[in-house]
């Protein structure tokens, strides 16, 4: 019997997980990650994705509020324009993430730290979540994974989300075969549409409304939280929708429209 069996049927509530990847990171090889899943026993309380598997991507050797400051979290993150940044004109620092690193992250990167996660066993990993639907990067980028993990992950599922915001790169592209592009901009999502790919825009302070051609969000708030996401699944990378939602969490008083030139992808 398997470490991994062992603790998903008898383990307490701490051992919920297991460790999907540890090693370099895709966008930072420099930098050893780890990918955690939670929520193989005790499903997901989240009220907005609803009972989904969580992925989350962390530096494998800091902890995720240090990796932050220390600007480390490039490894998971990329160039995410919703990273920590500074402001000159308030002369402050600000993070328009959503994700509050501060409690699952910062919880689940200690857990692995004291051994609390075995590492998977997929053919044990099929069996439980055969049926169930998952979220490719909770915390950071699923780009910043090799692909043949989300394979893995993906294989028994019946259906997932997931967000990359490394579409400017082509190197990385590869993982929009399960996720939307995350799009910083009105442009990032027409350019996205152009494509046949879906993307998911949050909108800022300073962001042009919705688009006739673009969806709100239907597990949002402005729209009433109709469904849950495990419910919706336009969020999968295959669809092609282009949706939208106002910027929300922890950051989303911080949230803009960036100013960059929009995603290619001649």
């Amino acid at each position: 019997m398997s470490r991994f069996l062992e603790v998903t049927r008898y383990g307490n509530a701490s051992n919920n997980g297991a460790v999907l990847y540890q090693g370099p990171s895709k966008i930072q090889p420099d930098v050893e990650i780890v990918v955690i899943v939670t929520g193989l026993r005790n499903a997901s309380s989240n009220t907005k994705t609803g009972p989904l598997l969580q992925t989350h991507i962390l530096v494998a050797d800091d902890k995720p509020t240090q990796a932050v400051v220390s600007g480390l979290d490039s490894a998971v993150c990329g160039g995410c324009m919703h990273r920590r940044r500074w402001n000159a004109e308030l002369q402050r620092w600000e993070r328009s993430c959503y994700v509050n690193i501060g409690k699952a992250q910062n919880a689940i990167w200690t857990a692995f730290q004291n051994g609390s996660y075995p590492d998977i066993d997929w053919d044990v990993y099929n069996t439980i979540a055969t049926g169930l639907f998952g979220r490719l990067g909770t915390y950071g980028d699923p780009a910043s994974v090799p692909i043949e993990v989300w394979d893995n992950f993906v294989k028994p599922l019946s259906g997932w989300t997931g967000y990359t915001h490394q579409s400017a790169n082509p190197r990385l592209r590869e993982v929009l075969r399960y996720c939307q592009v995350s799009a910083d901009s009105l442009g990032d999502a027409q350019a996205s549409s152009k494509a046949g790919l879906g993307s998911f825009r949050v909108l800022g302070s300073n962001s042009p409304p919705k688009q006739g051609w673009e969806i709100l969000c239907p597990a949002s708030e402005e729209a009433g939280k109709t469904v849950q996401c495990h419910e919706c699944l336009m969020c999968d990378g295959k669809s092609g929708n282009n949706i939208v939602i106002g910027a929300h969490g922890i950051g989303g008083g911080h949230a803009q429209e960036s100013n960059r030139r929009p995603l290619k992808f001649d």
